[in-house]
């Protein structure tokens, strides 16, 4: 009978140890998400807002094979956070959508959005979306998005609690 209990007694600590290593993690990673979404920023008339990323209007436009600039948006689908049919017009570059005031979209309210949730980028005339390390990942068309994921006209988006639909 001594013989199973110092066995039982350590796979009953090593449970215990396991099951704090887990809380911990998700604890730490909670901390974590909350510290990489900023202040608002104060707004100064007259001062440009300085930010280390270029925004949407300052980026070179995109052209299709036609020599004609590509125009693609991003268009709410639904949201708890932004109207029905807002559009976001897609440029060039390199684009984010997340909760951080520095987002290019901002998803400020939403629960489900990391500071820097998702990140959309056009190589070779095809536009991208990658999840950039989100607590709740990023999904095309109801499929988790793993790397770079290429988007078509239709493809549905969702960001947290908010879908788009992506249009060319």
């Amino acid at each position: 009978m001594l013989d199973l209990q110092v066995p039982l007694l350590a796979a009953k600590a090593l449970l215990l140890l396991l099951l704090f290593a887990f809380i911990y993690a998700v604890v730490r990673r909670g901390v974590g998400d909350l510290r990489a979404v900023p202040d608002d920023e104060v707004f100064v008339p007259g001062v440009e807002n300085k930010t280390p990323r270029r925004r949407a209007q300052e980026r070179p436009a995109s052209y299709g094979s036609n020599g004609r600039e590509r125009s693609s948006t991003l268009v709410v689908e639904d949201s708890e956070v932004l109207a029905p049919e807002t559009k976001f017009p897609v440029a060039g570059g390199v684009m984010v959508i997340g909760r951080s005031s520095g987002s290019d979209i901002v998803l400020k309210n939403d629960d489900y959005a990391s500071g820097e949730h998702a990140r959309l980028t056009r190589h070779g005339g095809l536009m991208y979306v990658e999840d950039t390390g989100s607590t709740n990942g990023t999904y095309v068309n109801e499929r988790k998005a793993v790397g770079a994921t290429p988007l078509r006209s239709g493809d549905r988006v969702k960001v947290g609690s908010t879908t788009f639909r992506y249009s060319e």
